[in-house]
């Protein structure tokens, strides 16, 4: 086992999670680098309109509406990477990327400043959903913080390796991570000195989505209270108001959840309404939490099941992690289904994702393809491009000819594993002889990604043929973690 320093970074829609882990002779132990001792970094960042300094973190989620008089407020920058949105600051029109960036940058700041550490570089997780130009900005943003990336993996995937002791002695195990804005899933196939990922799927909900609901519901009982004619709608509501009472319903979440007990929510200066005492039963909270699990959670576990051909029954143990991970509903609601499985509860399951992260590091990043990745041939049959345990992160396929197969304007293919799970359909134009080469090259980027590139040779000039690029997440890999025993 590599021995020294290692960070992992778990940078997330709500909180953001930096642990370092350190290995030597005596083993490997970790250190949460937390702000003001052992919380997540709050993923919110101020910048003022007049210029200056950012502020990021605690300090402004409890200030927030002190610091929105002559500053901007950004939250759920992570759902924004990928997109073309823009942030506007006083003459200043920045990117998610940007703010991404001073975020990192901060985070680095705070780090050396209070624990003595220099964040340099890094191993970083991400949603298994993230899109191809989602994950190509974060690598970015860390970067241009001075961070560089040595690995990237998915977040459910790298929580697993944050408890794989507990989790090493059953064959099949399934991760659910849920954060505060994405839920991820790994199914896992287990061995001594190996990881396969079976199947990996996700979904863009997260604990911010029962935020939101819930603060609907305050906003409504608000209204029942209040004698104003023409009450203005909750979305119609000041964006610091809003952003207000959805962050004192987080609050209210977390305390329910841990209490399982109502919860009296303070509503201080809300707009036209004033200041407002709203109880939040169990009853109430509950009512709003389950369909939320039951509609998209359950789904979403029912589809990565599906993809792996396996039933609830065929799962060994369930590693629940993420920052929403303490919800009782949803904890109820996993039993349910998974009534055979052992399940594995982290102490401190919003870490778990960077400790991961960090200890990925160690064994270099040099992961395999798990499913070959392939084209459909016009026979049904499935041509191996990337092959399985051949092919994995680094691996480049230079130059490989197709011809057509009949006389047509356009030339389609189909990607897909070799279970025959389609993961793209590409089509590009062509002359339509039945002698046309199309040419095809590939690589598996250290985001995880395939890339293909798809030529005809008979289109444009030398200098100037047209070419289409195909990008293609959602791949599983398997892991050799020999260097962790």
């Amino acid at each position: 086992m590599q021995k020294g320093s290692f960070i992992g970074i778990d940078f997330g829609t709500t909180n953001t999670s930096v642990v370092q882990l350190l290995y030597d002779e005596y083993g490997h132990r970790t250190a949460h680098l937390g702000e003001g001792g052992d919380y997540p970094f709050s993923s919110i960042v101020a910048i003022p309109r007049s210029g200056g300094a950012l502020k990021f973190g605690r300090n402004v989620k409890e200030r927030r509406e002190e610091l929105s008089d002559d500053h901007e407020i950004f939250t759920s920058m992570k759902s924004h990477l990928g997109t073309d949105d823009e942030f506007i600051v006083g003459n200043t029109r920045f990117t998610a990327t940007d703010i991404t960036t001073k975020f990192f940058q901060s985070i680095k700041e705070y780090v050396s400043r209070t624990y003595k550490i220099d964040i340099s570089e890094a191993g970083l997780a991400f949603p298994v959903d993230f899109s191809p130009e989602a994950r190509r900005e974060l690598r970015i943003a860390a970067e241009n913080a001075g961070i560089k990336v040595n690995c990237f993996l998915s977040e459910s995937t790298a929580a697993y390796f944050a408890n794989r002791k507990e989790g090493q002695a059953f064959s099949k195990v399934m991760v659910l991570d849920w954060g505060g804005g994405t839920f991820d899933i790994s199914i896992l196939n287990l061995k001594k000195n190996s990881v396969t990922e079976v199947a990996v799927f996700g979904d863009r909900i997260g604990g911010d989505d029962i935020d939101q609901t819930l603060a609907e519901r305050i906003h409504a009982e608000i209204v029942k209270k209040s004698n104003i004619g023409n009450p203005t709608s909750f979305s119609d509501m000041n964006p610091v108001c809003r952003d207000l009472l959805v962050a004192r319903c987080e609050r209210a979440k977390i305390e329910i959840s841990e209490t399982n007990d109502e919860y009296d929510l303070q509503v201080i200066n809300y707009g036209e309404y004033g200041t407002k005492i709203v109880n939040i039963s169990v009853e109430l909270y509950a009512g709003i939490i389950k369909p939320i699990i039951e509609s998209r959670i359950l789904r979403t576990i029912k589809t990565a099941l599906s993809r792996a051909n396996l039933t609830p029954i065929s799962i060994d143990a369930i590693v629940i992690a993420g920052g929403s991970s303490n919800l009782t509903p949803y904890i109820e609601a996993i039993r349910n289904i998974f009534k055979d499985s052992h399940i594995i509860l982290p102490p401190n399951p919003q870490w778990a994702t960077a400790i991961g992260a960090a200890l990925m590091q160690i064994i270099g990043g040099n992961y395999k393809l798990n499913n070959s990745l392939g084209l459909f041939m016009s026979d049904n049959s499935i041509y191996p491009i990337l092959k399985r345990d051949e092919h994995g992160v680094g691996s480049a396929i230079e130059s490989l000819n197709f011809s057509l197969t009949d006389d047509t304007q356009t030339a389609n293919f189909i990607f897909a594993n070799d279970d025959g799970v389609i993961y793209e359909r590409v089509s590009i134009p062509s002359k339509g002889f039945l002698n046309e080469i199309i040419n095809l090259s590939a690589r598996v980027d250290d985001d995880q990604i395939a890339r293909i590139k798809l030529k005809d040779s008979f289109m444009g000039n030398e200098e100037n043929e047209p070419s289409k690029i195909c990008e293609i997440n959602k791949l599983t890999f398997y892991y050799d973690i020999s260097e962790l025993d």
